[in-house]
C-alpha cells in the first residue's frame, strides 16, 4: 500500500503543476489566452471520453499492468509536451498524458479497493485522498519553481519521472486479482451480481458535486474575491489556498475514521450538505483574516472524493466495480470542468453574492439527487 501511494504523490505532482506554466507556454508559442486554456481542458476532455472504457480493460487485465501502461503513457505525453516545436503537439501530448492519468489513478482505486476489507476500506481510501492532497499541495509550488529555475519545459521532467515510476512499480508489486499458479496473472472473475445503474449515477453525482465545489467554488471564487473585493496579491492568495489543503488532512483522516463509524454514504451526504450551506459565509468576508478564518473552518469538512470511491466499491459487485469506477471518474471530471465555467459566467453578470449563492443551490440540489439514488441499502457490502 505504501509504494502505491507513494507513487499516487508523485503522479498528482506531475499533473496538478503544469496550470503554473501557462503564462510561459503562452509566451514561448505566442497564442491567444483562449487558445491556451486548451492545454488545459484538453486533459480534462479526454478522461470524460476514456474514463469508462479504462475502468472495463483495467478490471479485466492485471492491475500491475496496467499500472506500467498509465505510467508509460504518462511519461510519453510528458515528454512531447516538453519537446514540442508547435503548440499542437502541446495539445497532443496534454491528452495523451490525459490518458495515462486515467488509467493509472482508476489502477490504484481498483487496487485499493480489493486489498481493502469492510473494516478499513474508508481508513485505505482516507489515505489515498492524503497522498491526493500531497501531491495537489506539492505541485503547482514545485513546477513553478523549476519553470522559474530553468525553463517551463525542463518542469516537464516531474511528469516523466512520475511516469516511470508507475512503470517501475507495476513490474515490482505483486497483483492483488492475480489468480495462485496463473502464470499470465489475470484477475479472477468475481460472480457478477446486478450492477444497479441509479446507484453508480448517485455515487458519481457525490463526486461530481464535491468536484464541483472545489473547481467553482475553491480554484475560482475564492481567488476572485479575494483579488478583487481584498485586493490580495498572487502569494497571499496561493498561502490561504495552500492553508486550506492542510487543513483538508486532517480532514481526510478523520473522515475515514468518521466513516467506519457512522457509515460512508452518511458522512458524504453531511459533508456535501455543509459545504453547501457554509459557501454562503463567505458573503461575510470582509477583510483577509475573515477569508482565512473562512477557508480554513470550510477546509476542515471538506472529507475529499476517495470517500466516495469506497461508496462506489460498497454499492456496485465487485464484477462490475470497472465501469462504476470509470463512470465516476467520469463525473468527477464533468463537475471539474462545468464549475469554473459556471461560476465565472453567474459572477460577471450577477456579483459574488449570486455567484456563491448559485454554487450553493446547485449543489444542494446535485446532493439531494445522489442522496434518493444512493438510498437502498446493498445486499453485499455494509454501506450506511
Amino acid at each position: 500500500m505504501m509504494p502505491l501511494l507513494f507513487v499516487l504523490v508523485g503522479f498528482e505532482v506531475g499533473v496538478t503543476f503544469f496550470g503554473a506554466l501557462i503564462p510561459q507556454v503562452q509566451q514561448q508559442f505566442r497564442v491567444s489566452t483562449g487558445t491556451v486554456a486548451l492545454a488545459l481542458s484538453a486533459y480534462h476532455a479526454i478522461r470524460l471520453v476514456i474514463n469508462v472504457p479504462a475502468g472495463r480493460l483495467i478490471a479485466r487485465s492485471p492491475l500491475t499492468r496496467m499500472l506500467a501502461v498509465g505510467g508509460a503513457t504518462m511519461a510519453v505525453g510528458a515528454a512531447l509536451v516538453g519537446l514540442a516545436p508547435h503548440f499542437w503537439v502541446v495539445l497532443l501530448g496534454r491528452v495523451i498524458m490525459g490518458t495515462g492519468s486515467a488509467v493509472f489513478f482508476i489502477t490504484t482505486q481498483f487496487w485499493i479497493s480489493k486489498i481493502a476489507t469492510p473494516s478499513d476500506k474508508a481508513q485505505l481510501f482516507s489515505y489515498n485522498q492524503i497522498a491526493t492532497l500531497t501531491g495537489s499541495a506539492l505541485g503547482p509550488a514545485i513546477g513553478g519553481a523549476v519553470a522559474g529555475w530553468l525553463s517551463w519545459r525542463h518542469s516537464l521532467i516531474l511528469s516523466v519521472l512520475a511516469g516511470v515510476s508507475g512503470v517501475i512499480l507495476g513490474s515490482r508489486l505483486d497483483d492483488p486479482t492475480a489468480r495462485p499458479g496463473n502464470a499470465a496473472g489475470q484477475a479472477s472473475p468475481p460472480a457478477p451480481g446486478t450492477l444497479r445503474l441509479a446507484a453508480v449515477l448517485g455515487a458519481g453525482m457525490f463526486t461530481m458535486a464535491l468536484l464541483f465545489h472545489y473547481g467553482g467554488i475553491v480554484s475560482t471564487l475564492i481567488p476572485l474575491l479575494a483579488a478583487r473585493e481584498l485586493h490580495l496579491g498572487p502569494g497571499a492568495i496561493g498561502g490561504i489556498l495552500m492553508l486550506g489543503t492542510v487543513w483538508r488532512f486532517g480532514a481526510a483522516l478523520a473522515g475515514g475514521r468518521l466513516a467506519v463509524w457512522a457509515g460512508t454514504r452518511r458522512v458524504v451526504l453531511a459533508n456535501l450538505i455543509i459545504l453547501s450551506v457554509t459557501a454562503w459565509s463567505f458573503l461575510l468576508v470582509n477583510t483577509p483574516l475573515d477569508l482565512l478564518i473562512v477557508v480554513s473552518l470550510i477546509s476542515c469538512t471538506h472529507v475529499g472524493g476517495s470517500l466516495v470511491v469506497a461508496l462506489v466499491t460498497d454499492l456496485v459487485p465487485e464484477a462490475h466495480w470497472g465501469t462504476a469506477l470509470g463512470l465516476n471518474r467520469t463525473m468527477a471530471d464533468i463537475g471539474a470542468m462545468t464549475a469554473p465555467l459556471l461560476a465565472g459566467f453567474v459572477l460577471d453578470r450577477s456579483g459574488f453574492g449570486i455567484a456563491f449563492g448559485a454554487m450553493s443551490i446547485i449543489m444542494l440540489a446535485i446532493t439531494a439527487v445522489a442522496a434518493v439514488l444512493t438510498a437502498r441499502e446493498p445486499t453485499h457490502a455494509t454501506t450506511r
